[in-house]
């Protein structure tokens, strides 16, 4: 009898454990997809949305499709960074690991929308302090009891053809292209949490961002006789 009621928790046991891995191999696209969402939001402190997920762990392969992060409060674009086309090259063998290994991940086509009120105050600006300033309280992660927490370690990220929209208070729009971003081995040997991972990521586009539009946008603006907003922009970024 003994025997039986063993054998019967172990049967169970292990239909649990497949139970478990089936859903996560059926669902595995929204759980990303909401993973995303969550800790992208957490470390931007603003709306980040991804509109599609798709993953194929037979080869390692993996596509977002159109992630965006929105403007902060008090600025006119909807978003500030959107990210149509990105493609994930997935270490397969390392996904049941820690940290989990992406080989690589290619953002094709970047937008960053850059605007700078009358007052000098730029929503890139917004942005990389609220990236720097860590996620609050209530949004640091707990302790889980079940499993180990996820890490991740991406061995080379890039940016490419990228586009800067800039809007300057009373002067009007212009584009400018974003020069290609190369971010290697984040999270390094022990890993990242996916929160860290994307504080990193948005923080060099927004830093990259920076430095096109003081490169690009400086003449331009004094030009115009704007020498005032100019200062306070360099200042700004001091």
């Amino acid at each position: 009898m003994k025997k039986k009621i063993i054998i019967s928790i172990v049967v169970a046991l292990v239909l649990f454990i497949a139970g478990s891995v089936f859903y996560v191999l059926t669902n595995l696209d929204s759980i990303v997809k909401a993973a995303i969402e969550k800790y992208g939001s957490e470390a931007t402190k603003t709306a980040v949305r991804v509109s599609s997920v798709r993953i194929k762990l037979s080869n390692g392969e993996g596509a977002l499709r159109r992630l965006t992060v929105a403007d902060p409060p008090g600025f006119s674009f909807p978003s500030i960074m959107t990210l149509d086309d990105v493609s994930v090259r997935i270490a397969v063998k390392t996904v049941t690991h820690t940290p989990i290994v992406i080989d690589n991940v290619l953002v094709s086509g970047p937008e960053v929308f850059y605007e700078m009120k009358e007052d000098g105050t730029a929503n890139i600006d917004v942005l990389r302090k609220n990236l720097a300033s860590g996620p609050s309280r209530e949004a640091q992660p707990k302790k889980a009891s079940k499993g180990k927490e996820i890490r991740l370690r991406i061995r080379k990220l890039v940016f490419e053809k990228g586009k800067v929209h800039v809007r300057v208070a009373k002067l009007g729009d212009s584009t400018l292209d974003l020069a290609r971003l190369e971010l290697n081995d984040i999270g390094q040997q022990n890993g990242a949490t996916p929160e860290e991972v994307g504080r990193i990521v948005a923080t060099a586009l927004a830093e990259e961002t920076a430095k096109a539009v003081a490169k690009s946008g400086g003449q331009r603006l004094l030009q115009k006789g704007a020498e005032d907003l100019l200062n306070k922009y360099l200042n700004h970024n001091k």
